[in-house]
């Protein structure tokens, strides 16, 4: 009877050689791990049913090693269902560098860069995935301030470009809104800036208040918005709020103008909670944008306000006086109608500034000009020659009416209040100027100074008409 010998190969099913394979691939697991913690802040491993088998995270989420050991991945993607992409614990296919949002053991959530192996059965059945995960949070929140950064500059530049494209920045103002409104999905919008008012001596009215509004609310909403944006800001900082008004989420931002009151803005959307602090700080940097605007545009008009008007008296000057004057002849030749020019010097101003000071000299002039704007009609002028020298232009009166108020005020003169009651006396020069002749109001100027300057020198408190006129 044959006998087969006995195999001088090990039976791999004996103990011994189980408790070898399970050495060796502890040893290689431990290796495995070793290795990874270098580079990762994430190792793991699932089963076949994406349940965690192995994970360690450090303190990189926030959970404990052994905490999720037998529970489902989902746990660390809530929203994996939506998410595009294969679940990275539960992938069958190899995984390089893919971004991943895992929650955090807080509640937070961290990006992660997942590389990920299946794993398969001797047989080639998937049996669960291997893999390890980069914490790169830092990076995508840099990124994603980087992108907000640039889309806010862009909008910027979009805006500015088009104030830019207008003639008048000002008038850029109204179409760059409607721009930024658009860009930020604003169902409406408001946009204010209070300037100074007042009547200046040409008796035109300041610019009104700009009020832009983009509809997107009813009636009584837009009015109630406005409202609030004329409230006194009472000190507050001007940073931008946010506030629920009637069903709408309102950003409401101020800005300081140097040369005018604060410019206000409101935006707004249908619904509650919709804005966000990058919604905020981009419609704060618009209104900077718009406020600077509005500054260089306030600035100008009082730079040009200054060029005509006298500081002292807030009249107008020599130019504003012949600028206007030169405006309105047009219109008196048109209409055939005369205009008349006085020339009043105040008698003895020295003898004032010498008994009572420089700054009682600037008062007396002060009261003059009051004294002669209520002596004119409105559709009348008045200014300040220079010094002590005022001028009346009586818009289409004859010279027959025009001697008529310079007797008045030669006789009656200006009761003024210094340290003591005082009483000036004038000097008054006319120059009538008829439609037939196209005088212009430089040579009026003239005539009607040299006719005060001969009234001086015989004493003063008199009227003198200069009988010459330039011929067309």
């Amino acid at each position: 009877m044959n006998t087969i010998p006995p195999s001088s190969v090990p039976d791999s099913h004996s103990p011994k050689n189980d408790s070898e394979l399970m050495d060796a691939l502890l040893a290689s697991r431990r290796r495995w791990k070793s290795l990874t913690q270098l580079v990762a802040d994430l190792i793991f491993e699932t089963d076949g049913e994406g349940r965690f088998s192995f994970f360690e995270a450090g303190s990189a989420l926030g959970w404990a090693d052994h905490e999720l050991i037998g529970e489902s991945s989902t746990r660390l993607l809530p929203f994996v269902d939506a998410a595009p992409g294969p679940n990275p614990f539960r992938t069958h296919t190899v995984m390089r560098g893919r971004r991943c949002w895992i929650k955090r053991a807080d509640g937070s959530f961290a990006c992660l860069l997942i590389y990920a192996t299946p794993l398969q059965s001797p047989s080639g059945q998937h049996t669960g995935v291997r893999g390890l995960g980069i914490d790169v949070s830092d990076e995508a929140h840099a990124n994603a301030d980087l992108s907000v950064s640039r889309l806010h500059s862009e909008i910027i530049r979009r805006i500015t470009t088009t104030m830019r494209s207008r003639a008048l920045s000002r008038l850029g103002i109204p179409p760059a809104f409607e721009e930024l409104a658009a860009l930020l999905g604003a169902a409406g919008g408001i946009l204010i800036s209070e300037t100074p008012s007042g009547e200046t001596e040409t008796g035109e009215e300041d610019e009104d208040d700009l009020v832009y509004r983009i509809d997107g609310a009813t009636t009584p909403f837009n009015a109630a918005m406005e409202a609030r944006l004329r409230e006194p800001d009472d000190g507050e900082l001007f940073e931008p709020r946010f506030l629920q008004i009637d069903g709408h989420d309102v950003i409401l931002c101020r800005s300081r103008v140097r040369y005018n009151t604060p410019a206000a803005m409101a935006l707004w959307r249908n619904g509650l909670g919709v804005w966000g602090q990058d919604d905020a700080n981009l419609a704060d940097a618009a209104l900077a944008t718009f406020a600077a605007a509005l500054e260089m545009n306030a600035l100008n008009r009082t730079l040009a306000r200054n060029a005509r008007f006298d500081p002292l008296t807030g009249m107008l000057n020599r130019s504003g006086m012949i600028a206007e004057i030169s405006r309105r002849l047009p219109r008196l030749d048109r209409e055939r109608l005369s205009g008349t020019l006085l020339v009043i010097g105040l008698d003895r101003f020295a003898d004032i500034n010498a008994r009572f000071g420089f700054e009682a000299g600037d008062s007396a002039l002060q009261q003059v000009a009051t004294y002669l704007r209520d002596a004119i009609r409105p559709t009348d002028l008045a200014g300040r020659l220079g010094g002590d020298i005022f001028g009346l232009w009586l818009d289409g009166a004859d010279h027959f009416v025009a001697a008529e108020r310079a007797e008045t005020f030669c006789q009656q003169g200006a009761a003024i209040f210094l340290a003591e009651p005082v009483t000036l006396t004038f000097s008054v020069g006319l120059a009538a100027r008829s439609w037939e002749t196209g005088e212009g109001v430089e040579s009026l100027i003239d005539r009607a100074s040299l006719a005060m300057r001969s009234v001086k020198l015989a004493g003063g408190a008199r009227w003198h008409t200069s009988m010459e006129e330039s011929s067309p």
